[in-house]
């Protein structure tokens, strides 16, 4: 027998509701012995991110027509041993400014949790043929690079750093020539790089605009919005002591992780995208958080109606990619790059 329709968990109206406060009660005990290491089981398993075998060898098609582009791999060593594999994906010969000899402001994309690097691949394409040089990485823990807890930015925040320190060097991202005399990029994140981005932008004078598709407000908010979307009736202080649990096996907190708490400090202009479907990370509550707390005329909204979480990314909406394109090139004059 075919089985109803899941009802929208985020209904077009829940953006005008105001945001109810999540109440945090003391945990229960157990009812089950040994609950408690379900919970955490359960919050290690996400921290892994995508630390499986299969993710090291995937988008090896994509890889080798970049390569034919002109793309390269490159690695970043970080202080904690992890190894971060990242890929510049070139231009096109004859883009760019000053009649294609000059790039456009580099832009560093961020995949979401559970991808890698080569799912982007078609949107650096998209800004190569624009004229934006374009660095992808895989976050700790997924793809090819290494490592075994994901912190939902506390770490990786400092990777996106590490990443550009890097490209910097290597002459990929040019010289300073903004405001501030500074090497310019852009970042732009998806979900887990979304809220990354954000929290990366907060510190980093080189970033000179930000585009968070579908970033998560905070870590303790996004695990609840995911447990009410796939197990509603999981007791949400039970899970939340897990994650406390599996979080401080990782080495840090949850409340560190919180794109909520750095989105006020960013001085770059931002464009933010949300899915009007979305119901990991519904716009009601994630996204219409930061834009309460952002509260200026530096942050621009974009809302694709018609799509989900992963969608926004997967298919391409021309008013988006209208919205990036506007957005990139408004960074190219004020910052002085035109």
């Amino acid at each position: 027998m075919k089985k109803p329709p899941r009802p929208d968990p985020n209904p077009a109206e829940a953006d005008a509701a105001p945001i109810e406060p999540i109440e945090r009660s003391a945990p229960p005990e157990p009812l089950i012995p040994g609950a408690s290491k379900v919970s955490s089981a359960i919050a290690r398993a996400v921290l892994r991110g995508g630390n499986y075998p299969w993710l090291k060898i995937a988008g090896a098609r994509v890889r080798e027509k970049s390569r034919r582009r002109g793309g390269r791999r490159f690695v970043v060593r970080r202080p904690d041993g992890v190894t971060l594999d990242a890929w510049l994906s070139p231009r096109d010969a004859g883009t760019g400014l000053d009649g294609g000899t000059r790039s456009r402001i580099p832009v560093v994309i961020c995949h979401g949790i559970f991808e890698f690097k080569e799912r982007h691949f078609d949107r650096a394409a998209w800004l190569n043929e624009r004229g934006h040089d374009v660095i992808l990485f895989d976050h700790r823990t997924h793809g090819r690079s290494t490592g075994k807890r994901l912190t939902f930015g506390v770490h990786e925040r400092e990777d996106v750093r590490a990443v550009i320190d890097l490209a910097v060097t290597r002459g990929m991202v040019p010289p300073g020539s903004g405001h501030n005399d500074l090497p310019q990029v852009v970042t732009l994140g998806f979900s887990l790089g979304g809220g990354t981005v954000l929290q990366h932008a907060a510190t980093d004078e080189r970033v000179a605009g930000v585009i968070a598709l579908a970033p998560f407000c905070d870590f303790r908010t996004a695990v609840n919005t995911f447990r009410l979307c796939f197990t509603p009736w999981m007791d949400e202080a039970w899970l939340q002591r897990g994650f406390d649990t599996a979080a401080a096996e990782a080495g840090f907190e949850m409340e560190q992780a919180s794109a909520l708490d750095a989105i006020e400090h960013i001085d770059a202009p931002i464009l933010l995208a949300e899915g009007g479907k979305d119901p990991f990370l519904p716009p009601g509550i994630h996204s219409e958080q930061l834009k309460r707390r952002r509260g200026d005329n530096r942050l621009t909204v974009i809302r694709v109606d018609d799509a989900h979480h992963v969608s926004l990314v997967r298919r391409r909406w021309p008013q988006l990619d209208d919205a990036i394109a506007v957005f990139l090139d408004q960074l190219e004059t004020t910052d002085g790059h035109g």
